[in-house]
């Protein structure tokens, strides 16, 4: 991806309301035959998804031929502090679960990245945790933390993130670049 397109692509991120927005090569993860091996020793246990887009998962170009570059955006999805009056019923609810869907959030967001990559001729695909790639790797090289570590850091400096920062993916391909 060009130099004056990543940073387009990285402004425009911003402005629909991404914190982070980071770009990659599009290569095979580095923990790709750990993958396998975990597949392979039934660590997957019943998601039976995962082995069906065992491929995929492994080399991008399964996914979008041809792909160049791997965008990697990250939302903080902090829904502020939950209401215990809120609930009926007694018990813990996971923080990412408080609010609105973060599939739909991020999603129309994505729409709009979509549109604006079409705009300039771009064929891309995108996921919300939904897709046949190993995002951790790719969240890596692009520069997104996704450690415990990370999510720590940033509390302590007075904000708030989730412990894996939720991130979508795109594949784009030598038009873009």
């Amino acid at each position: 991806m060009s130099a004056e397109l990543k940073s387009k692509v990285v402004a425009f991120a911003r402005e629909v309301g991404f914190d982070s927005c980071r770009v990659a090569a599009c290569s095979s993860p580095p923990h790709a035959n750990e993958f396998r091996t975990w597949l392979e020793e039934g660590a997957h246990g019943e998601m039976h998804y995962m082995k069906r887009g065992a491929e995929k998962r492994s080399d991008p170009q399964r996914v979008l031929p041809g792909a160049k570059s791997i965008i990697v955006l990250a939302l903080n999805y902090w829904q502020g502090k939950f209401q215990q009056s809120q609930i009926a019923a007694a018990g813990r609810i996971a923080r990412y679960a408080w609010g609105n869907d973060y599939h739909d959030v991020i999603g129309a967001k994505l729409e709009k990245i979509d549109n604006y990559l079409h705009a300039f001729g771009g064929e891309q695909k995108s996921y919300v945790d939904t897709g046949p790639i190993l995002e951790r790797d790719h969240a890596a090289a692009a520069g997104v933390a996704h450690s415990r570590g990370a999510a720590s850091a940033a509390a302590s400096a007075g904000t708030t993130t989730a412990r894996r920062p939720r991130t979508v993916r795109r594949c784009i391909p030598d038009s873009l670049t």
